[in-house]
């Protein structure tokens, strides 16, 4: 792609859907970290796991 050719415009649209899929990437990694790290706050607090989806 040539980002030289791009208008004002279509210059920002490209950054926001670069900037949309790096969050979707982070979120890839960050959401089954938290997940863990929930799991095991509810687990240490006496939750029981089996009440879990």
């Amino acid at each position: 792609m040539d980002l030289t050719t791009l208008t004002d415009e279509g210059l920002s649209d490209h950054l926001n859907a670069v900037l949309a899929e790096q969050e979707r990437r982070a979120a890839l990694v960050q959401i089954p970290e938290q997940i863990t790290e929930l799991h095991a706050r509810f687990v240490a607090c006496g939750g029981d796991p089996a009440d879990l989806p």
